[in-house]
């Protein structure tokens, strides 16, 4: 019996099978190349990427201690004169460095002025100097603990950015200064708020501990294992390092070494702490500063550390959620940010 040939517009069930297979395979090759290798190129914080906090740090369980009876209640004794009145004693300062500055915070009310802004838990001053071609912005800021110096990343997510003042706006800033334009390279540690992203080698690290210690060194003295270990507070890796024990370096091989705006953080010790924006372009009579001036600028100010930051049409300062710095028109991947809110509330 002769075989039946297929219609003209149809298949026959082989070649149907066999496309089938193949859009099969398709489908298997775009699900890997989507969920499998494009987050490499773009690594995203992963389950259980949280540090934890060093172990000499984390409380211990309470003592046990046992029970001991009552002791039987005593007779009262004889009215006495009535003793003069003991006087109220001061409010105990909450934080870590409450105390130790205790003159920079309030005992719970919110003082501001058009250059500050001071609290029971934070202390933020700003002044902006004019020279001769030359303009830029301090913010000298103390906090009662660490967790009110913060980062943001741009719509909270890993590697999207987005505008500095809306960025400062939702995460209640008082202070906000760009960060290390993380995503415009793709190597280095990056951590945020005691939260692994990526951790690759770069140039010069700065490392700002949870006791708020803050350190920068050269790549090559990097051990990432004991790194992570510390469990860091924040990580950045732009660079370069500024100063050497407190005193500014004679010489900073750099290529972005020449007159620029800058962006800066520094420390002068656990608590207190500076930001800088300095302006170059734009709207201002200001050529910026060398990388040499910003390390003099540092050490004048008294600080032990200091860490450049991404520059140029990244740097950005934000004050009390209007920007403080000329609109150089570049989104931000991160902010390092000073707020009065106990918690997170973006």
């Amino acid at each position: 019996m002769r075989e039946k040939k297929p219609e003209r517009g149809q298949m026959s069930t082989g070649k149907m099978l066999a496309l089938d297979l193949l859009a099969i395979l398709l489908g298997l090759n775009v699900f890997a190349l989507f969920h499998h290798v494009i987050p490499t190129w773009f690594p995203r914080p992963v389950e259980g990427s949280v540090l934890a906090t060093p172990a000499a740090e984390q409380p211990g369980p309470e003592p046990e201690s046992e029970a001991t009876p009552s002791p039987e209640p005593e007779e009262s004794p004889a009215p006495t004169e009535t003793a003069a009145p003991t006087p109220t004693p001061k409010p105990v300062r909450s934080g870590v460095w409450g105390e130790k500055f205790a003159e920079q915070f309030t005992d719970g009310e919110i003082v501001e002025t058009e250059d500050s802004y001071r609290s029971a838990h934070i202390s933020v001053t700003v002044r902006t100097v004019e020279e001769e071609r030359l303009v830029y912005h301090v913010a000298e800021v103390y906090v009662s603990d660490l967790k009110y110096l913060r980062c943001a990343l741009g719509h909270d997510e890993w590697a999207r950015s987005e505008d500095p003042v809306e960025l400062a706006q939702r995460h209640h800033a008082v202070l906000a200064l760009s960060g290390d334009h993380y995503f415009g390279r793709l190597e280095g540690f990056v951590i945020r708020d005691g939260v692994l992203y990526r951790e690759s080698r770069n140039e010069d690290l700065c490392v700002l501990l949870r006791d708020g210690q803050m350190f920068t060194y050269p790549d090559e003295d990097l051990d990432p294992e004991a790194l992570k270990a510390q469990a860091p507070w924040q990580v950045w890796s732009f660079g370069p390092r500024l100063l050497e024990d407190g005193k500014a370096r004679e010489e900073i091989p750099s290529t972005i070494g020449r007159a620029n705006p800058r962006a800066a953080l520094g420390c002068v010790e656990p608590g207190h702490y500076f930001f800088v924006q300095v302006e170059g372009r734009g709207g201002y009579e200001s050529d910026g500063m060398t990388l040499l001036q910003l390390a003099a600028l540092f050490e004048d100010l008294g600080c032990q550390t200091a860490y450049n930051l991404d520059g140029g049409r990244t740097a950005a300062m934000i004050w009390k959620g209007e920007r403080l710095s000329y609109p150089y028109g570049r989104p931000v991947y991160d902010l390092i940010y000073i707020t009065d809110e106990e918690e997170e509330t973006s």
